[in-house]
Order: structure tokens, then C-alpha cells, then sequence
């Protein structure tokens, strides 16, 4: 019986570790891919974007915009 419970107590140990660890790991992996301008975070799920720095001045921001190009036909009359 006491072997089993060091299990269980073992177990109930492991489980928070894992989460913190993952936690930890997965901010280091947002800083580095925001150090490297990472462009491909703006279409990630689970992901937020709730600020901009270094935009330049007078750009709007749409949330929730959806983006559609166009192909430029050229001047047209």
C-alpha cells in the first residue's frame, strides 16, 4: 500500500512540474519569435495580438479585419 501511494504522490508531482515547465518553455519560444519579428504570430490560434509598437504614425487598426488583395489592374479612368 505505501508503494502505491508514493506513486500517486509521485504522479501528482510530476503533472504540475510538466505544466510550469511547458509554460516556461512555450513564453521563451514567444520572446524569441517576437526578438525576430516572427510575422507568421499574427495568424496563429491561441494567440491575441492586443498591441502594436512601432507602427508608423497615423495607421489605423481594424481588429478583426479581414484582409482581401486585390491584384492592381493598372491607373484606371
Amino acid at each position: 500500500m505505501d508503494v502505491a501511494l508514493w506513486f500517486l504522490a509521485l504522479g501528482a508531482s510530476v503533472v504540475p512540474i510538466w505544466i510550469l515547465w511547458r509554460a516556461g518553455r512555450k513564453a521563451k519560444m514567444l520572446d524569441l519569435r517576437l526578438a525576430e519579428n516572427d510575422s507568421s504570430l499574427l495568424e496563429e490560434d491561441g494567440l491575441i495580438i492586443t498591441q502594436m509598437n512601432a507602427v508608423p504614425p497615423g495607421t489605423q487598426i481594424t481588429h478583426n479585419a479581414h484582409v482581401v488583395m486585390v491584384p492592381d489592374n493598372g491607373p484606371q479612368m
